[in-house]
């Protein structure tokens, strides 16, 4: 199976697509990003996660249950509450809006 994980930034037009094949389990893959950072996501009926760990920084991005981004770098850790703004899946589309710090975000995964 294939994914497609686009990370979108409204405010300044930032977008970020990328491409990840050989997936087993559409729940629960890990996949090395552009950056190279190694990222988890794992997706659930109410929501999904997110775990990416770059050389200097861990993020973890809860969007189910418990809304929150964490990041954890040498200096310490910082945590974020997120607002969920819309949450929609269809078929293998899955389509996130949500709040951090102000700025809209948008995930979308979608299954080839």
């Amino acid at each position: 199976m294939i994914a497609s994980i686009i990370l979108t930034n409204p405010a300044d037009n930032y977008k970020d697509e990328i491409i990840v094949r050989d997936i087993e389990d559409k729940r629960c893959f890990t996949y090395v990003d552009k950056e190279g950072a190694i990222c988890e996501m794992c997706i659930y009926d109410d929501g999904l996660c997110l775990f990416k760990q770059q050389n200097d920084y861990q993020l973890e991005l809860h969007l189910n249950g418990d809304n929150y981004a964490k990041i954890t770098t040498t200096e310490g850790t910082i945590k974020f509450d997120i607002k969920v703004v819309d949450f929609s899946v269809n078929s293998d589309i899955l389509v996130m809006h949500y709040i951090v710090n102000d700025e809209a975000r948008i995930i979308e995964v979608k299954f080839i």
